[in-house]
């Protein structure tokens, strides 16, 4: 009786080691880059990449272009739902400037929003799960 439960026990522990090493394979990582269009080159672009928790609050990663700089992007992410925003920053204070009727600052998606509202992440973010080259932001 005990060699039996001990077999058990390590068949148990078995599949657990074994599934959590297959969990780990999937952790698999894709490329996802792309051009901000439309800046000016005269001022330094930001751009965010979001998640659904923390949208247009906390970002989940962030790149400076530099004024003059080909205004290029990638960021290496885990397969799910993203969103990409980038604006150009007129006046140099690292903020995207908010008036009574929306951005001051050329800004835009990955996926384009024209609503009269604030975005939710549902309305912008896209599937990855797979390398994504052009991944443009074009701002307005």
């Amino acid at each position: 009786m005990k060699k039996l439960r001990a077999l058990l026990l390590a068949i148990g522990l078995v599949g657990v080691v074994g599934a959590s090493a297959t969990l780990n394979t999937f952790s698999e990582t894709f490329k996802l880059s792309g051009r901000v269009v439309g800046a000016s080159g005269k001022n330094v672009i930001y751009v965010a990449l979001w998640q659904a928790d923390g949208f247009l609050v906390r970002p989940a990663q962030t790149r400076r272009i530099a004024a003059g700089e080909e205004p290029l992007f990638h960021f290496d992410v885990p397969a799910g739902r993203w969103a990409i925003s980038a604006f150009e920053d007129r006046n140099g204070n690292g903020t995207l400037d908010m008036g009574a009727f929306g951005p001051e600052e050329p800004n835009g998606f990955w996926r384009p929003f024209d609503a009269p509202r604030k975005p939710e992440f549902g309305d912008v973010d896209s599937l990855v799960n797979r390398d994504i080259p052009n991944a443009n932001v074009t701002l307005k």
